[in-house]
């Protein structure tokens, strides 16, 4: 069986031409496989994604300001790619600023009770604010890399 990737990018101005002309899937998946990325710009985050995306979605409903934002968080950004097992999303910059903010403020103690998801919030945090102070968008790409 076979294991399906689940990761974050953030893809920089110089990069981001070719990642919005890629307009085909094969163009697409060409563009993420080939791209050159530092380690900060790239985030795993297995099937835990689940998890932590259902606990921004919970922060939400609680929150109905944050809803909208948080949903962009992994799979509510603008659809790339919709190929079943592959999956592709882009935030745009300036809500990858937006969402570092709003990470940044959430309390993650009162966020979960659990410590497998609170660290994984804290790496999101961090990657977003990464993101977010370097202007880049960011990918979530479910089964590519």
């Amino acid at each position: 069986m076979a294991t399906h990737v689940h990761a974050l990018l953030a893809v920089g101005r110089e990069n981001a031409k070719a990642l919005f002309s890629a307009r085909e899937p094969e163009l697409l998946r060409s563009f993420l496989e080939a791209y050159q990325y530092e380690p900060d710009q790239r985030l795993d985050v297995g099937e835990n994604w689940n998890s932590v995306n259902d606990c921004l979605q919970a922060i939400g409903v609680e929150n109905e300001q944050l809803a909208m934002p948080l949903s962009m968080v992994f799979d509510g950004g603008r659809c790339l790619l919709n190929e079943p097992p592959q999956h592709v999303y882009l935030v745009r910059p300036d809500v990858v600023g937006f969402l570092s903010t709003i990470l940044a403020e959430l309390d993650l103690e009162k966020a979960t009770a659990s410590d497998e998801i609170r660290h994984e919030l804290m790496r999101l945090r961090e990657f977003y604010g990464q993101a977010a102070k370097s202007l880049q968008c960011v990918v979530f790409t479910i089964g590519i890399l």
